[in-house]
This record gives structure tokens, sequence and C-alpha cells, in this order.
């Protein structure tokens, strides 16, 4: 049985933040989603993120996946940006009475207690429990992958009296973890929700029915609010379902970063790019804290006013790709410490990888950078073609030689192409180079290519394309 939070009220949270958010939403008349970026508001936002990251925390350890843990950490920052919207857009509409007329400030403050009870004593509670179940859950997912099918998992319940008949349903169904009822139906299945899932031996238990245990689960997800409940952290690597009433509705094709996506018109957009744009503040600082002071790590520097970092890994290659010249006068690693330095002054977290480990007396093979937290391999492009398939081409094949790794648990799957002279970039260009790429290879391991383009005036813009 898993160990959440206990009675309402019990998670730490600081209602002066609260306060001050109310006071600068009196202040203004209002409440609109530029807001969010306030002094006054934003620690509202970081408040509710430090108690949902305080749950991240009971599940990570020094085996968990770097990429992991800034999945969820990243996915509680978001949720609680999207939060503070909501509850700070209802203490808007409490500005006034029925008669349109604004209320007198101690009536506005009293009548928006309610409002803070709701979202920051009960929601929070039950948030706190689900990111605490979520994040062992995935822990525990990336575990049982990492096994395959050799053992099967097993649904189980807290097994007494306050366990729901919906769930009870689903107690001891066994099936192997490439089974599709874990795509929906890992734990938790509800708010509150106690079950756990283990792994048994195949011999020990029967199998389950596959259409018996999805039937099962589709009845315990059944009423609407429920049905939001139906995926599996681990694989989303998320700790709230997409489809929660907080978070928007139709951008399943925009990650909110390095992407075209963004529409000024539309409301959800601008508060996603607000949110975002706080979130990789809060990441880069984060990480900057952590890096300077790691002794592995050399050229660690952060800009506060761009939020971008920039280190390398002491195990970086910086000397086999400076042998040749290939243009400009500058070597492959010129090209790459360059690329580097144009994401770093766009504000971009871009940290070159260790390339040393070793396995063997062999090296391992190794990817370039982690570019906001996604692992990618860099590509200088040097000279105009009809199309970049044969560049897409060869980073394909180091993708698929650095995922075949026994220590890689997170496959990567992101491309950054380079160029140095930005006349050489077109999207066709691009989007033929993929078109190539997938007649030529059957694994295809390339799923985004990142473009850094270099303008005349020495700064970049940065493209994303999906495969």
């Amino acid at each position: 049985m898993l160990a959440l939070a206990g009675g309402v009220g019990r998670v730490e949270f600081n209602r002066d933040v609260f306060d001050r958010a109310v006071r600068e939403v009196f202040a203004r008349g209002g409440f609109s989603p530029d807001m969010l970026a306030d002094p006054a508001v934003r620690p509202l936002v970081e408040e509710t993120y430090n108690a949902l990251n305080r749950a991240v925390d009971t599940a990570i350890n020094t085996e968990t996946p770097p990429e992991l843990t800034a999945a969820l950490q990243n996915n509680a920052f978001i949720f609680s940006g999207f939060k503070t919207y909501h509850s700070l857009s209802e203490v808007g509409l409490a500005l006034t009475d029925a008669d349109g007329h604004v209320k007198p400030f101690d009536t506005f403050r009293k009548d928006v207690e309610a409002i803070d009870a709701r979202y920051n004593t009960n929601y929070l509670y039950a948030e706190y429990n689900h990111a605490v179940h979520t994040s062992q859950m995935a822990v525990k997912w990336h575990d049982f992958v990492a096994d395959g099918d050799r053992y099967n998992l097993q649904y189980r319940t807290a097994g007494d009296e306050r366990v729901r008949s919906e769930h009870a349903a689903l107690d001891n169904i066994t099936l192997p973890p490439s089974d599709p009822f874990w795509r929906d139906y890992l734990p938790p299945n509800g708010w509150n929700c106690r079950c756990d899932v283990d792994q048994v031996l195949r011999d020990d238990y029967p199998m389950s029915d596959p259409e018996t245990a999805k039937a099962a689960g589709d009845a315990c997800t059944d009423e609407p609010k429920a049905r939001m409940f139906r995926y599996n952290a681990g694989r989303e690597m998320t700790l709230f379902p997409k489809k929660h009433p907080y978070l928007p509705k139709g951008c399943g094709s925009c990650d909110g970063r390095l992407n075209l996506a963004y529409d000024p018109k539309r409301e959800q957009c601008r508060i996603c790019r607000v949110v975002h744009e706080q979130q990789r503040r809060v990441e880069a600082k984060r990480l900057y804290d952590r890096l300077s002071k790691d002794s592995k790590y050399r050229g660690v520097e952060y800009d506060p006013v761009s939020g971008g970092i920039t280190a390398a890994h002491v195990g970086h290659n910086t000397t086999s790709n400076n042998a040749q010249v290939l243009r400009w006068g500058m070597t492959g690693a010129d090209l790459e410490n360059e690329v580097q330095r144009l994401l770093f002054q766009s504000g971009h977290s871009a940290i070159l990888c260790d390339e040393s480990k070793k396995k063997k007396g062999r090296t391992l093979p190794a990817l370039d950078m982690q570019l906001d937290g996604v692992m990618m391999d860099i590509r200088s492009i040097t000279s105009k073609k009809r199309h970049y398939g044969s560049a897409l081409r060869d980073k394909n094949k180091q993708l698929a030689r650095y995922n075949a790794r026994s220590d890689v648990r997170i496959a990567a799957d992101t491309v950054c192409l380079y160029f140095h002279d930005g006349s050489m970039y077109h999207p066709s260009k691009i989007t033929n180079g993929v078109k190539w790429l997938k007649r030529q290879t059957r694994h295809l391991q390339v799923k985004h290519i990142v473009c850094v383009v270099r303008k005349e005036d020495g700064s970049a813009d940065i493209r994303r394309h999906d495969v």
C-alpha cells in the first residue's frame, strides 16, 4: 500500500503567497494570463510547484533516469501554473457584486476565503497524493520496462474497507507489461487511489484474460470525471493526465517549447507561454545550482536575464573533431561550441555531454548535447544540398547505437542540425530529407529535429521539425 498524505490540510502551503496574489488582483481590477509573470503572482505558482515537487521527491532516487525526473518536475510546474490561472480567475470574478459594483476589499477578501480553501487545501491534498502515487508508479514502470516480459505485473488494492468497489474488481489482475491493459489502467485510477502494481513470477499466478481485464478497467473509470485517469504515468512521463480540467484542450501537437504552434489570439497559448517561460527559468536555475557544484562540469554559466545555462562535462570530446577545418576556418569542435553559444544566448539550457564512458575498454556510443533536458546529437551542415537526408541518416545511426547501450533507460529521438550559414536552411530541405530517410532505413530513431540557424547579426533562429 502506498503512503499518502494525512488528513486534509496536512500538505505544507504558505498562505501568504495567495494573499499577495489576491491583493494584486484587487489592485489591478481583475486577472489576466499575463499577470502570472507578475512578482506578486509568480510566487503562488512556485509555492504550488514546491508542494508537488516534494511529492516527486518521495519517489526519485539515484537510479532514477534524469530525463524522467526532469519530465515529472516539469509537469508539476506546468500543472501549478494552470492551476494558479484557474484559481485567480475565480478570484477575479469575485471582485464585483450582483449589481456589477466592485466590492470593498474586506468583503472581497472574505469572499475569496472559500476559493483559497478549495484550491489550496482540499484540491491540493488530492493533487499532492496523486503526485506521490504517479511519481512512484512512473519510477516503478521504468523498472518494469527494463525487465521486459520476464515477469508479469499484478494489480493490487490496499485490501481494506476503504477500497472502492470498482477498484476491488481490478484486484489481482495479472498480465505482462506489454499488455495494452497497463497503458490505460496503471494506478492511480482516481483521486486518492491507493492501489499498487508489483512484479510476480510468471509461474506463480495464472494469467488474467485480457478482455475481461479491460472490461473491468473500463468500468472502473467509466464515470466522465474518471476517464481522464486512463493513462500510464511512467509511459507518458507525466504526473497529471493530459485531460485534467486545469490543462488546455487541443494542444496535443504542441509541447510549449521549441515549436511553431503559438497563437497569441488563443488565451490558452498566452497562459502556456508565460507558464513555460517560468518553468524553463526555474529548471535552468536548479540545473545551474547543481552543475556549478559538480567537479565533473566546466564552464558552467547562467544568464539571469535570458534564463540560459551553458556547461560542458569534463568527459566531453574536444579533440577528435579538431583535426580538420571544415569551413569558415572552423573545426567540428568550433562549430559545436558555436551552436552551444547561440543556444545559451537565446535563453536555452545547452549542456555538452560526457563522451568518455567505457565498457570493457571500449568507448561507448555517446550523444553531444542535452538541450532543455532533451538528449540529442549535433550535426553541422557545411554545404548546400537538395535535402539533408544523408546527415539525418548518419545521426539516426548514432541514436541507434546510443539507445542500444545497456545503461540508457530512455531512448533518445532528437537531432540538432546547425546552419552556420543561414542561407543553407530551408524547411523543404528538412521535409524532403525526412522523406528520403524513411525510404532508406527500417529502424527510424529520429522523431524530432531541432534546427539552429545562425543569422547575419550573430543571433539564431530555432526551428523544430517533427518526423
